[in-house]
């Protein structure tokens, strides 16, 4: 299996683990509306080991588990696919451009991106309260920001030698 493929393969299992533990503890992790998005957390943090394409897919399967698990009927379905997608596209641009190899890189990319698919959502479909989409903003922000340095090192653990393009 070549390296991409097995890469494709790790990152499939760390968002399926991550779409099982959102439908399990999210709701349990509820402080004021803020609740972890392990989901968006791993779906950023598994962008950085990939390219733009990779990470845009990887983005997609994240949005799609999310949106079934969370979005309610007819509501925001689409918004959560193109935030999540476009947000991932773009931590997956600098896959060459940057030290990804530090939990302070990550942790940066988790809040940042956590921030802009947040605020891609709110543009695409706006909310009525945006003092309390702002405040549930917030609280996410820190549940994703506690969650980005274990799921760091589990998916950089998870990933081993397949961490780059090349083969070790």
């Amino acid at each position: 299996m070549s390296v991409t493929a097995w890469r494709g393969v790790k990152l499939t299992a760390a968002l399926f683990v991550a779409g099982v533990l959102q439908a399990t503890f999210a709701n349990a992790g509820n402080l004021w509306g803020g609740r972890p998005d392990l989901l968006l957390t791993t779906s950023l943090i598994g962008s950085m080991f990939c390219g733009e394409g990779g990470a845009a897919m990887l983005g997609f399967a994240a949005a799609l588990v999310h949106a079934s698990l969370a979005a309610p009927p007819h509501a925001g379905e689409g918004s959560i696919l193109v935030s999540r997608t476009l947000i991932c596209f773009v931590v997956g641009c600098m896959e060459d451009r940057m030290y990804r190899d530090s939990v302070f890189v990550a942790l940066v990319i988790v809040l940042l991106g956590t921030l802009g698919a947040e605020c891609l959502f709110f543009v695409f479909y706006p909310q009525h309260d945006v003092l309390l989409w702002a405040r549930v903003l917030l609280f996410t922000l820190a549940s994703n920001g506690i969650l980005a340095a274990p799921c760091y090192y589990a998916v950089r653990a998870l990933m081993g030698r397949h961490q780059t393009g090349e083969q070790k």
